[in-house]
Order: C-alpha cells, then sequence, then structure tokens
C-alpha cells in the first residue's frame, strides 16, 4: 500500500474541520423572516395604546368624606408603618376617637403629669417577704395545712335554754356614782296596756322613814297607763323604800 504523505494528511484533516464547523453553524441559526404586515382595513379598530401609569397624592378628609374616602383612609391607617411605642394619636390623645363616639364620664384616657426625675428613696423595689424552705421533702405536704386537722368535728348546736317569762326587768343605780344596786325580773308585773312600750325611767328619794315622795318620771314609756302603774308598783309591790338605804336612785324599767 502507498503511504500517504504528510501534506495530504494535513489537508484531510482541515476537510474534516471545516465540514464540523459547518454543521454546528447550522445548530446557531437566527430568527426566521420577520411576518410582512397587512395593510390596515377601513373596519379594522387600531390598537389601543397604552397610558402610562402615574402616581397622585390626595389629602383625606381625617372626619368626614366619602365612602371611598373612608375605605382609602381606613387602608392608610391599617399600613401606617409608624411604630406604636412612638406617640401617636392612638396612644397619645383623644383625636382618633371622632367626636360622636360615646364616651366613658370623665373621659378616657386621661393623661398623666410628667414626671422627668426620681429620687433615690423613690427606686426602691419591693420585694415579697422570704419564704421558708423546708429542711425535709416530707415538710412541703404539710405547708397550708391548718393548725388543727379536727376544727369542727364533734361539734353540735348549743342548748339555748329560753328565757323565764317576765312582764318586765327593773334595774336600781345609785345616782351619785352609778354604782347599780338591784337588778331583777319582775315575773309578777302586767303592764295594763298591750301595745309595746319604751324602757322608762324614775327618780327615787329614800330616807330612814322609806320613799320620800312618789318616784319623779324622768323618761317616759310613751304610754300614760304604763307610767302610772310602774309608778305605784315601785312602791306597793316591790317596796323599794324598804330595799334601799337613804339616797337617791335612778331605777330605770324596760320590757
Amino acid at each position: 500500500m502507498k503511504r500517504l504523505s504528510e501534506r495530504t494528511i494535513w489537508v484531510i484533516a482541515a476537510l474534516g474541520a471545516g465540514v464540523v464547523g459547518a454543521l454546528i453553524l447550522m445548530l446557531f441559526h437566527g430568527p426566521g423572516p420577520a411576518p410582512v404586515a397587512k395593510p390596515a382595513s377601513a373596519t379594522t379598530t387600531p390598537p389601543a395604546v397604552a397610558k402610562p401609569s402615574s402616581v397622585n397624592l390626595t389629602k383625606l378628609d381625617p372626619v368626614g368624606g366619602t365612602t371611598g374616602e373612608s375605605l382609602l383612609r381606613e387602608e392608610a391607617t391599617l399600613r401606617d408603618p409608624t411604630p406604636l411605642f412612638l406617640p401617636t394619636p392612638w396612644n397619645a390623645g383623644e383625636s382618633a376617637v371622632p367626636k360622636t363616639a360615646q364616651r366613658e364620664p370623665g373621659g378616657s384616657f386621661p393623661g398623666y403629669a410628667p414626671k422627668l426625675t426620681y429620687a433615690e428613696l423613690e427606686l426602691q423595689v419591693a420585694l415579697p417577704d422570704p419564704v421558708a424552705v423546708p429542711k425535709k421533702p416530707a415538710d412541703a405536704f404539710a405547708i397550708g395545712r391548718p393548725a388543727q386537722s379536727f376544727l369542727g368535728f364533734g361539734q353540735g348546736d348549743p342548748k339555748v335554754r329560753p328565757l323565764a317569762a317576765r312582764g318586765a326587768y327593773v334595774e336600781v343605780v345609785a345616782a351619785g356614782d352609778g354604782r347599780s344596786l338591784l337588778a331583777l325580773a319582775l315575773t309578777d308585773a302586767r303592764p295594763p296596756n298591750d301595745a309595746p312600750w319604751q324602757p322608762l325611767q324614775f327618780l327615787v328619794a329614800v330616807d330612814a322613814a322609806g320613799v320620800v315622795r312618789p318616784p319623779v318620771l324622768t323618761e317616759s314609756s310613751r304610754v300614760a297607763a304604763v307610767d302610772g302603774y310602774f309608778q305605784n308598783y315601785l312602791t306597793d309591790a316591790l317596796h323599794v323604800g324598804e330595799r334601799l338605804g337613804p339616797g337617791f336612785y335612778r331605777i330605770c324599767i324596760g320590757p
């Protein structure tokens, strides 16, 4: 076989590289021919021209306005980027509330006077009283239990004896020093009037012979028949002249 020369080999390689490059260029072809625009007829509607967008600024009425303005005002309030920890109409005043809104008596959210300085004695921390920690874990179950565990067991209603029937109660007090000398229930007293009567009071003077004169009424029972009955009862039935020594006495009688 005849051996190819070096020149022939380079020619064949160059032709092969040219074919490969042509195939690669065919893969990257450009766009096709532009379509030919048809002439516009008389009945064809011309395409709408888009208007350029614009941003307008407006001032919203803070009180009134139309329905659209109310919606815009609410949306602007919701999208307000102002931090709430800064003074705003919502947390530093009442201007955000409409004037027609019903308010509490005395106004809502009243203001406080500013206090910009504090004394050293005012900066005190109020700490609670120290709590005693139980020494043993079992002692923790005893916290909160009453001191008397069986309080209430075995108790019953006390028996109250009814008072003895009486017509009145009398107390004799010395007029000079206020000492109580006699106090007893009058079981045999029968006031003539069944209507309720108030306590009454007499002043009595006693000497060695007995009552100097009939008891003097100083506080009435508001019933004349009861007053007269006890005035006679002190001397005729109770016999205060024989029971008491010489002196002046206040005698109080109650139901």
